[in-house]
């Protein structure tokens, strides 16, 4: 960490307001956002490892981080560093519900007479389960139910869905009856929900079904998605269908779009973190499905330029960074062809959402870094393979994951077999001023903070 030689014969300096700079973290459920956020605040914390923002800056900084605020959780940071720093370290579990944490960046003036800069850094963190109900905004429940149905019934999910599909259509869900049977059935969507996950499959709604956070056993979260009647007027107001409409209506009022005012507005930087490898080892079915919920989770937000009138009526997110996680369990030789398929993956999302006019970047990073390359023979054949401890063992071991394609268009892509398995994560430094092994997180550190240094 700088400490700067602060000049004090002067007796006046010209004061600077404090700036603030918003990021919102986002990125599907097991994406590596608790990883990344633990990471990326070490990093500037310790100042170690990250050379390349100095080297393109040439600014010399100070980070502290700001007590928390009494209206919002503050990401669990210190209790993941000292997991990581355990005999046994274990990886951060899964955001349960927002998050901010504010790092305040104080950037030495080249000027004596000019008092140095700070920068409110604001990193906000939402549980990936959660990102995708901003999609039933402007759904009613006919819609919503409609769209989830035919999903239901596409694809992989066919065989998923066909207990749910059963239950359903073998109950009379518009005709008087008890509450009871609510239960049953939104038990069975979550099963379905479940099977989708374990599958690979990454679009679920509602996402609180799965994690609910402060709606634990809430009634608000009893509905799924039903067939409409052919006669809208048959449905009785006691019946399954009306009351899932209610609950269903209530809950995008009352939690979708209160999310969305509270923690949704006012961005000047969005990283999207996208684990592609669960995707290459699942299908293509469960790649498909990952694009599809980036598109959904991204037409939530507003992109553009900033000028004067958007600054009075609430920012637009003027630089987007993709970043494909995990990085380190794939061979470093073949970081490019792990960074082109991200590229083939957002190329028709950022085109179909307009977001090619503004500043994006597409990145591969490992935010903690728990695998290493080596080189071994394979029936006969030197192959790039990794080096690390898998979860459960003791021993380091090799491992060949696999050959990545050159692009997503490879007519054999999907007829490979890729495993990436599990690694521990490597025990942490016991102190503050040494961090944690990476890949590229000083470079997209950089891509951050760039503007403002």
């Amino acid at each position: 960490m700088n400490i700067f030689d602060f000049d004090f014969d002067i007796s006046f300096k010209i004061p600077r307001f404090k700036e603030k700079m918003r990021v919102a973290v986002t990125g599907l459920s097991k994406s590596g956002k608790s990883v990344f956020l633990t990471s990326l605040i070490y990093q500037l914390l310790a100042d170690d490892k990250i050379d390349y923002v100095h080297q393109k800056s040439k600014k010399k900084f100070n980070v502290k981080l700001m007590p928390p605020e009494s209206s919002i959780a503050r990401f669990d940071y210190y209790n993941f560093v000292r997991e990581f720093r355990s005999k046994n370290p274990t990886w951060p579990k899964s955001t349960k519900s927002v998050t901010k944490t504010t790092l305040e960046i104080t950037v030495k003036s080249s000027y004596s007479w000019i008092e140095n800069k700070k920068i409110d850094l604001e990193l906000i963190d939402y549980p990936g389960e959660w990102l995708l109900d901003l999609d039933m905004q402007g759904r009613n429940f006919e819609d919503w139910s409609m769209n989830n149905l035919e999903l239901a019934l596409k694809d992989l999910r066919l065989k998923l869905s066909k207990e749910y599909i059963r239950m359903i259509n073998s109950i009379d869900l518009y005709s008087k009856s008890d509450e009871e049977i609510d239960e049953k059935i939104v038990e069975k969507y979550k099963e379905y929900l479940l099977k989708c996950y374990e599958k690979g499959l990454s679009f679920i709604q509602p996402g609180r079904l799965l994690q609910p956070g402060d709606l634990s056993n809430d009634p608000i979260l009893l509905f799924s998605p039903l067939p409409a009647p052919q006669i809208i007027s048959n449905i009785d107001e006691n019946s399954v269908y009306a009351r899932f409409k209610e609950r269903y209506k209530r809950y995008v009022k009352d939690v979708v779009k209160k999310l969305h005012l509270d923690h949704f507005q006012n961005f000047d930087t969005q990283i999207v973190l996208i684990d592609l490898l669960k995707t290459l080892e699942n299908s293509k079915e469960s790649f498909e499905d990952m694009r599809y919920s980036i598109k959904k989770i991204l037409e939530n937000f507003t992109y553009g330029k900033n000028n004067f009138i958007t600054k009075l009526f609430g920012l637009k997110i003027e630089r987007v960074i993709f970043a494909a996680t995990k990085a380190d369990l794939i061979p470093k030789n073949q970081i490019e062809e792990y960074k082109k398929l991200l590229e083939d993956m957002i190329y028709d999302i950022k085109r179909e959402l307009d977001v090619e006019h503004i500043e994006t970047d597409v990145t591969v990073i490992a935010s903690v870094k728990c695998a290493q390359t080596v080189y071994t023979k394979i029936e006969g054949e030197e192959k790039a393979c990794l080096k690390g401890v898998i979860e459960g063992e003791e021993e380091s071991c090799i491992y060949y994951p696999g050959e990545l394609p050159k692009s997503l268009k490879s007519e054999d892509l999907w007829n490979r077999e890729f495993k990436f398995p599990n690694f521990k994560p490597p025990r942490f430094p016991q102190t503050n001023t040494q961090a944690p092994p990476h890949i590229r997180m000083d470079r997209i550190i950089y891509n951050i903070l760039k503007d403002k240094l």
